[in-house]
C-alpha cells in the first residue's frame, strides 16, 4: 500500500490535535489541516481491498498507528492530553476487528510477534476451507489445530468442537461462518504461559510410549524451564 496517505513523500510531520473537542490531523510547520484528506484516503483504500489477511502498522504514527498515539492541545509545542489510535490505523482496526493486526514496534516482543503470525496463518488457512473446502476439510482443520486452539482458549476450543460436530445440522456455509467467528475469538489474545505448558503436557500423552526415559526427562525439563521463563520458544531444545 501507499505509505503517504495521499499527503506526498517526503512530507512535513503531522500530529493529532484536539480542537473544540474534535480530533484533527495537523501539520504543525504549515498549520495545514489534513484530517479530511486522510479520512478520504482511509475509506477509499480500505474499501478497495478485495482480500486481506492482516496488517502491520507504523509504530507511534499519528496516521498509521494502531493505538496510544498522543493527542495534543495545540499544533505548537506542548504536552499531550490523551492517547488514541491513528487516523488510518484506527480505521483499519474498526474495519477489520478480527484480523491479525499489529504495529511494527510491538513486534520486537517475541510473544506478540508469535501471536500475530499464528493468527495470520490460522485465519488464512481457514479461509481456504471456508471458500473451497468441504466438511472433511473442516474436520481436518480442527483436528490439526486442536491443541493450538486449546492453548488460546479452552472455552472457545470446546465451542469450535461443537460447531464441527454440527448437532444442529447447519448447512456448510453457516457452519463455517460460525466456526470463523469463534476461531477469531479464540485467537483474539496470545495464550498464557500456563496454558501453553498445559497443552505441551497434554501433547506428551500422544507419543510418551515412543520415548526413552532420557528423552522424556529432557522433554519435561525443557517444559519446566519454559514454565519458569528460563527458555523461550525460539531457543534450541
Amino acid at each position: 500500500m501507499r505509505g503517504d496517505g495521499g499527503l506526498g513523500v517526503p512530507r512535513s510531520s503531522i500530529r493529532i490535535v484536539q480542537i473544540d473537542g474534535e480530533l484533527r490531523l495537523i501539520q504543525p510547520t504549515t498549520g495545514l489541516d489534513v484530517t479530511e484528506k486522510m479520512r478520504a484516503f482511509s475509506t477509499q483504500f480500505l474499501n478497495s481491498l478485495s482480500e486481506v489477511d492482516g496488517f502491520i502498522l507504523k509504530f507511534r504514527s499519528p496516521s498509521c498507528g494502531m493505538k496510544d498515539i498522543r493527542v495534543y492541545s495545540g499544533s505548537s509545542k506542548g504536552g499531550s492530553v490523551s492517547k488514541v489510535p491513528g487516523f488510518f490505523g484506527g480505521a483499519v482496526v474498526e474495519s477489520f476487528p478480527d484480523l491479525a493486526i499489529e504495529d511494527e514496534g510491538r513486534l520486537r516482543n517475541i510473544n506478540i510477534r508469535e501471536h500475530l503470525l499464528t493468527k495470520l496463518y490460522a485465519l488464512a488457512s481457514f479461509k481456504m476451507v471456508q471458500n473451497h473446502g468441504s466438511i472433511s476439510n473442516l474436520i481436518q482443520f480442527h483436528t490439526i489445530n486442536k491443541l493450538l486452539l486449546a492453548a488460546h482458549s479452552q472455552k472457545e476450543s470446546r465451542t469450535l468442537g461443537n460447531i464441527v460436530a454440527n448437532r444442529e445440522n447447519l448447512g456448510f456455509t453457516e457452519q463455517t461462518r460460525l466456526y470463523r467467528e469463534h476461531l477469531a475469538e479464540a485467537l483474539k489474545r496470545p495464550p498464557k504461559y500456563s496454558a501453553k505448558v498445559n497443552v505441551l503436557m497434554h501433547s506428551l500423552g500422544y507419543f510418551s510410549e515412543e520415548l526413552s526415559h532420557e528423552e522424556k526427562a529432557h522433554f519435561l525439563l525443557n517444559i519446566e524451564k519454559y514454565r519458569d521463563k528460563k527458555k523461550s520458544p525460539s531457543d534450541p531444545y
